[in-house]
């Protein structure tokens, strides 16, 4: 656990500089940060992969100390005792739930309220209890859907994440599929590979990406936006985790009615494995819809932007009221509550299928 929370925090680059801005003397910057700006802002394109390689290297070598102090431990048995204790500790976290909560409880209810009244109500309950509607309560909603681009930047996200869902269940179910069921040399090679590459924080290769997009003329378009999120190491390997339980019979009675292995995926293996097609295609659209480092980079016209980097940009406007951010905040928060509502089930199904043995 300890190996696992260093990686996680290795990895963090966002949430310490929106919080901080870096702190005083860049006291709070991570090393995928500075890997980060050697590379897109300082445009020290050598460097920052040199950098991104050791960071590499080092997560690894981590990732295999943790392998070997973990390997072959046998699961401890769970008396009576020791379940209580388990109650105990789901109840106070379910109490402790309840505290993270109230941010999101806050701005819901004062995205209804003109300035002035958020102001009044910061310091009392009021602030947690949304304003009783009038002709004037949904204001702010309707001030950021028609003075700004605002569905646009949601209809482009939409629009992308679907694309990228397609594109990806096929992309990375085929190559799931021939990493479970299709003996090829160097498989176990190419499967290793591709859990170190789990491992790898994005920002790390970011660099290399940019430099690709922009060598092939692709720079603010669609194609280089999508191009190189086709491939998700993690997605192929939830794909593999559950296509390698599969039973063999189908197959071999799919090939006598001349099915290949292309067409036997998409119409017998695909259909069959609906729980992790739905986790990757929620996983998908969620990562799409929270992206704001990618399409920063690739993207400067205002037509082709994303709902994260709407959300900045109207926010950073010294025009929008503190009702108007709350408001906008709240609408890009809803889908992926809608997401998460509608597909919990299938996303902890789906997660749970990659413990699956091998068989």
């Amino acid at each position: 656990m300890f190996i696992t929370v260093t990686i996680g925090a290795f990895r963090m680059l966002v949430q310490p500089m929106v919080m901080t801005g870096g702190g005083p003397n860049h006291s709070t910057y991570t090393i995928v940060y500075n890997i980060y700006e050697t590379g897109t802002v300082n445009w020290e394109m050598g460097l920052a992969s040199t950098m991104a390689i050791v960071f590499t290297i080092f997560v690894v070598v981590l990732t295999i100390i943790q392998n070997v102090l973990t390997k072959d431990k046998e699961e401890r048995h769970v008396n009576k005792k020791q379940k209580g204790l388990n109650w105990l500790l789901v109840a106070f976290l379910l109490i402790l739930s309840v505290f993270f909560l109230f941010p999101v409880i806050w701005m819901l209810a004062n995205s209804f309220k003109p300035d002035a009244a958020i102001t009044a109500d910061m310091n009392s309950v009021a602030a947690f209890i949304p304003p009783v509607p009038d002709g004037s309560f949904f204001d702010n909603y309707i001030s950021i859907l028609t003075d700004t681009n605002f569905v646009r930047y949601m209809a482009n996200t939409l629009l992308y994440a679907a694309i990228l869902i397609v594109l990806g269940i096929i992309v990375n179910g085929l190559a799931g599929y021939a990493l479970a069921k299709i003996n090829f040399p160097f498989r176990d090679q190419w499967l290793l590979v591709i859990l170190m590459l789990l491992i790898v924080p994005t920002e790390t290769v970011i660099t290399i990406h940019f430099l690709f997009i922009a060598k092939l003329g692709l720079l603010d378009t669609v194609v280089g936006y999508i191009l190189p999120m086709i491939v998700n190491p993690f997605n192929i390997f939830l794909f593999r985790q559950v296509f390698v339980s599969l039973p063999d019979d189908v197959y071999e009675a799919a090939q006598l009615d001349h099915c290949g292995p292309v067409k036997y995926c998409f119409t017998m293996v695909l259909p069959m494995s609906k729980t992790v097609v739905a986790t990757v295609s929620v996983f998908t659209f969620l990562g799409v819809w929270n992206d704001y480092l990618w399409p920063s980079l690739v993207f400067t016209s205002s037509d082709l932007l994303t709902a994260q980097i709407g959300l900045n940009s109207i926010t950073a406007n010294d025009n929008t009221t503190m009702g108007q951010t709350l408001a906008v905040i709240t609408l890009v928060t809803i889908p992926v509550i809608i997401i998460y509502a509608l597909f919990s089930k299938q996303i902890v199904a789906g997660v749970m299928s990659t413990g699956s043995k091998e068989g």
